[in-house]
């Protein structure tokens, strides 16, 4: 009679060899057909996913288009010199040589337009309109409105809100200005505000100081006093 101990030490050893060959095996043995078929892709699912990812990759790109900054160029004026209209822009004069193909730093003439890299400086003009750039400016800004604050006229007053170039000031757009420095009717790039119409002018509004138009006197008294604000003179918009 076989030895009930021994027996069943026999059971257990086959048992674990058992179990160890099926925890051997392969994951993907306990899959069947269907299953496998369940998670395959055809073709017409691979032209889908190709389409989808065209899709989005042009999604991509438009968006990257859409927030280029502007090209914009610099008119050189009677005077300047590479190292000055570098400083204006806070380029390198490296970079203007290499943009602009100049070979000479000293064969500028005046008139000679300057390919300007708006990546670098910032200047990002609207609805993706190539600027020229005649000036640039180092500016104070203020601010001030249409109320007797500012200019002595109460809302009864029949130029109320007038400017001097005789459109009714809006905000965001009119500025007063200097017309010795920036003529009437000039467009400007105002570094950190955007682009401004010179419309008015102002008895303290001298020199490269600019003073733009806001609703709201709150508004106007909280802007304060903004020093060494680079402002471009853009050609063309007399």
């Amino acid at each position: 009679m076989c030895n009930p101990s021994i027996f069943r030490l026999a059971l257990c050893l086959i048992l674990i060899v058992t179990l160890g060959a099926a925890a051997e095996r392969p994951a993907y043995a306990y899959h069947t057909s269907s299953d496998l078929a369940e998670t395959a892709v055809t073709s017409q699912e691979w032209d889908a996913i190709l389409q989808r990812d065209a899709g989005a990759e042009t999604q991509t790109e438009g968006s990257v288009l859409q927030t280029q900054s502007s090209p914009v160029s610099y008119k050189v004026r009677s005077g300047d010199t590479l190292y000055r209209i570098s400083r204006s822009f806070g380029i390198p004069v490296e970079t203007l040589l290499t943009v602009n193909g100049i070979n000479d730093p000293g064969s500028l003439q005046a008139g000679q337009q300057l390919q300007i890299p708006s990546e670098q400086t910032g200047i990002d003009l609207p609805g993706g309109q190539e600027g020229i750039i005649r000036q640039v400016l180092t500016s104070t800004l203020t601010a001030y409105t249409a109320g007797v604050e500012s200019t002595g006229k109460k809302p009864s007053h029949p130029e109320y809100g007038i400017t001097y170039s005789g459109s009714k000031a809006e905000e965001g757009r009119t500025i007063a200005v200097d017309p010795s420095v920036i003529p009437m009717g000039s467009t400007v790039f105002i570094d950190g505000i955007g682009v401004r119409k010179a419309e008015d002018i102002g008895s303290a509004i001298r020199g490269t100081r600019i003073d733009l138009f806001m609703d709201d006197v709150e508004q106007a008294r909280d802007f304060g006093v903004k020093k060494n604000v680079k402002v471009y003179v853009l050609e063309g918009t007399v």
